[in-house]
């Protein structure tokens, strides 16, 4: 880590994943508590849950070298609300980590997430009791899932193969590293996959296509966004251009606001 960052592991979270997968190039990478147990740190005390979890693969920290690998849980974004969780749909209310309320900016700060759910959670809630007269009484409108309805269901096994495909997509073409050819690909792959896109109304055939629609949004977001910013990194614009924006999609169409 000291050739990415003066303060190593304990680096933003972005920073580390990204530096983990630039090592992972040229093979694993581990994690090193050795130094730290040498110094008389009970690490199973410590660190219970993971100490319990490394026992099931007979690994223990302090004593062997973890193999890790990096994740993009740190990410940003979410439906766009005010302040007591409304959103441009009138009966339709987000809180938490399904929101975007700026409260992380461009990179997430650990624990936020706590006191977002706490805060606009209960904001959400209060506002949908008083509201709910004024929305409640009229007509309900439900959208048409047009996939769902044409055709036989798909198969779970199936339907199991696609999304692994579409994660390996992410993962490959808009993951922690970007570029703009690797996102044109993306885009391309996710217009592949909505021509197999699973039909049905149970879960996984449900949850298949809203990953299909987000990772459209992530795709066409990160491409509209031709700068690095938190934890948004993109190795053709290494650089952040000024001023901050929020990336906005609406109807298929993105705005820089």
């Amino acid at each position: 880590m000291e050739r990415y960052h003066p303060l190593l592991e304990l680096a933003p979270r972005d920073v580390v994943a990204r530096a983990i997968t630039h090592e992972g190039m040229d093979g694993p990478v581990h994690l090193d508590m050795r130094h730290v147990a040498a110094k008389g740190m009970d690490l199973k005390a410590r660190f219970p849950g993971i100490s319990a979890f490394l026992a099931k693969y007979r690994l223990e920290l302090g004593r062997d070298l973890v193999p890790v690998g990096p994740a993009a849980h740190y990410m940003m974004g979410g439906v766009r609300t005010d302040t007591h969780g409304r959103t441009s749909m009138q009966g339709l209310y987000a809180a938490g980590e399904a929101a975007c309320t700026g409260v992380h900016g461009a990179n997430r700060l650990a624990s936020n997430s706590l006191l977002e759910g706490l805060v606009f959670g209960a904001l959400a809630a209060e506002t949908m009791i008083a509201e709910s007269r004024e929305w409640g009484a009229g007509k309900e409108e439900r959208g048409v899932d047009v996939v769902a309805s044409s055709g036989p269901a798909t198969g779970e096994a199936a339907t199991e193969k696609w999304i692994k495909e579409l994660r390996a997509l992410m993962w490959k073409d808009a993951g922690l590293l970007r570029d703009a050819n690797g996102l044109e690909r993306a885009k391309r792959g996710l217009e592949a996959l909505a021509a197999t896109m699973p039909r049905g109304l149970y879960r996984r055939a449900v949850e298949a296509r809203n990953l299909h629609t987000v990772a459209g949004l992530m795709v066409a977001s990160a491409l509209g966004r031709k700068e690095s910013r938190g934890a948004h990194y993109r190795n053709d614009f290494p650089l952040r251009s000024e001023p901050a924006r929020h990336s906005v999609m609406e109807r298929g169409t993105l705005t820089l606001v």
